[in-house]
């Protein structure tokens, strides 16, 4: 699938990479491991091959460099267990502590085919789908010497898992207990098949925890003794946390180097509107693992303060989109919602919504980069595969022929408000219904959640533009697409996409799951209940050329923000 890029990191690199020293440089050789020497990658093993459904992400060419210190600035949590899910935590806890499972950061995709083992080595799924036995890695220390084991696996499962002890325990409501089969195994016992189990033991908040220092205070320094590439040095209140390298971390890259890479790693306390100062006065290295750039504002006054920041982009698997009234004539005929789809123009409407089209994503359906069809084919679906001038005629024909070539009154409702929301888009969507189908588009927007509730509850619109939050799982379609689900504006009903999305979790083989997914949108977009707006905004992520071998995939809060693979280049450090 093609995505758009912010800039071609791989070239760049190569281009940088002329310029450095041949011989890998380190500092601090006394927290260098012993007998180390960093292995160049090799040719053929640059780029990460693209399998058809999933996106490899840009390859650092250069040799990795122990030492250094990596710096950036955000705002501290009130607490570091990652169970609790509160705000700007996750990147204070996530060098620390370890998942069960990941995803890989050769490719962007947030999907179980791209799930690879953290603290578990392998995994097993049982015949009838309810049994899944995790394999564990042997001889990992927690920072404070003692072993890992199952133990600490079933203690941190049942701990996520509780609703008084948790705050993301519905995400796992298949989860019925966690049995300590050996000092190394666990089986998890669902009460159904889920395929969405593993996925969101991905999610960053999913951290496996020490049994030994259960009811430690999690607002305190001690609590942070993981398994994780980084141990927690310092940490003074409301100035900073200093992170040293963990000289016994289990892991080492696919060529065989020690991880991690630094020695040392700093995240500063700050608010969001100093952050970017304090990136253009060179005082961090890049903005942060989580949170880049969202706003034309805040791109431009990074790109004219320092021009030589790289940028990667950050895509999230979520987007509004425009439902569709199915119960309310005209919108009750396929034609009419037809021609309202031929007349979405993605890229208008993410400049309404942002201010720019380069933080969303055109020619994509409901779904997100991760999870939805290829471009090609959504552009087919929607009928956008020709001129856009050919669109217009082909939806006034469409509007005629179902009766109303004068058009008709359209009640929109949004959320947000006119500058840079739903409300935004909804105005250029509004626009362009009066203008090319003579649609008389009433907006309502700024009315506040109270007023929007009442009037989705009435049906008190015909139009509705809201997120569609799916993320990364592709079940919770089903509250927004299936007969009576919950977030339903379009009032649609489907037998065939109630059968699919009713039996997705129990699929656990990711081509057919995928394909049920595919299947699910293709009918949705044929259909119609509601319009895709391309605004899967994402963010943009700065970072200076020193800073080696950053990848995202489309999520926040992924193992990115472990750090555990970057490294410095003292050389290409701008004075």
């Amino acid at each position: 699938m093609k995505r758009w890029t912010v800039l071609m990191v791989v070239a760049v690199l190569l281009a940088l990479t002329a310029c450095r020293p041949a011989t890998p440089t380190q500092t601090t050789p006394e927290q260098t491991p012993v007998g180390e020497t960093p292995t160049l990658v090799k040719e053929g093993d640059k780029t990460p091959v693209s399998t058809g459904v999933l996106t490899p992400n840009p390859v650092e060419t250069s040799m990795p460099i122990y030492g250094g210190t990596l710096s950036y600035a955000t705002k501290l949590p009130t607490s570091f267990d990652g169970h609790k899910k509160l705000a700007y935590s996750q990147s204070s806890y996530m060098p620390v502590f370890n998942q069960l499972v990941i995803y890989n950061l050769d490719y962007k995709e947030t999907t179980p085919e791209n799930l690879i083992g953290d603290l578990a080595e392998s995994w097993g799924i049982s015949d009838d789908g309810t049994e899944i036995t995790f394999n564990l890695r042997q001889g990992i220390k927690w920072h404070d010497g003692m072993p890992f084991s199952a133990d600490d696996v079933v203690y941190s499962l049942d701990k996520m898992t509780d609703v008084n002890r948790s705050a993301i325990s519905d995400w796992f409501p298949a989860y019925e207990r966690a049995e300590k089969v050996g000092d190394y195994t666990v089986k998890v016992h669902l009460k159904y098949p889920s395929a969405g189990f593993l996925t969101v033991l991905a999610e960053g908040e999913a951290v496996i925890q020490p049994k030994h220092l259960a009811g430690t205070d999690d607002q305190t320094k001690e609590f942070m003794v993981g398994t994780g590439p980084f141990m927690v040095d310092e940490f003074v209140v409301r100035v900073h946390i200093k992170y040293q390298r963990n000289a016994d971390y289990f892991k080492k890259d696919k060529y065989g180097n020690q991880l991690p890479y630094l020695n040392q790693l700093i995240i500063y306390e700050a608010q969001n509107v100093v952050v970017n100062d304090m990136l253009i006065g060179r005082r961090i290295d890049f903005r942060g693992p989580t949170a880049g750039v969202a706003t034309v504002n805040s791109y431009q006054q990074l790109t004219e303060g320092a021009p030589e920041l790289l940028w990667q982009k950050l895509e999230l698997d979520f987007s509004a989109v425009m439902f569709l009234n199915t119960e309310h004539a005209p919108l009750d005929d396929i034609r009419v919602r037809r021609a309202l789809g031929l007349i979405v123009d993605q890229e208008s409407l993410i400049v309404g919504f942002t201010g720019d089209a380069r933080f969303g994503i055109t020619d994509i359906g409901i779904l997100g980069p991760s999870l939805g069809l290829h471009e090609e084919e959504i552009r087919q679906l929607m009928g956008w595969d020709k001129p856009y001038e050919e669109r217009i005629a082909e939806a006034q024909q469409l509007m005629a022929e179902a009766g109303y070539p004068k058009g008709f009154k359209l009640n929109m409702l949004s959320d947000g408000g006119a500058t840079m929301t739903e409300g935004s888009l909804s105005l250029v969507f509004a626009d362009a219904l009066r203008k090319y189908l003579n649609i008389d588009a009433e907006v309502n927007i700024g009315l506040g959640q109270t007023e929007i509730y009442k009037r989705r509850a009435e049906g008190n619109f015909d139009l509705y533009t809201s997120s569609l939050r799916v993320e990364r799982d592709p079940t919770r379609l089903a509250e927004y697409a299936t007969t009576g689900g919950f977030a339903n504006y379009s009032h649609y009903s489907n037998p065939e996409v109630d059968r699919i999305l009713g039996g997705l979790d129990r699929i656990f083989d990711p081509v057919e799951r995928r394909e049920a997914v595919w299947e699910v949108e293709r009918i949705l977009l044929t259909d119609l209940p509601m319009l895709p707006t391309g605004t899967f905004i994402g963010n943009l992520m700065p970072y200076y050329p020193h800073v080696k071998n950053l990848r995202w995939v489309n999520m926040r809060y992924s193992n990115t923000v472990r750090l555990e693979d970057v490294w410095i280049d003292e050389s290409l450090r701008v004075k």
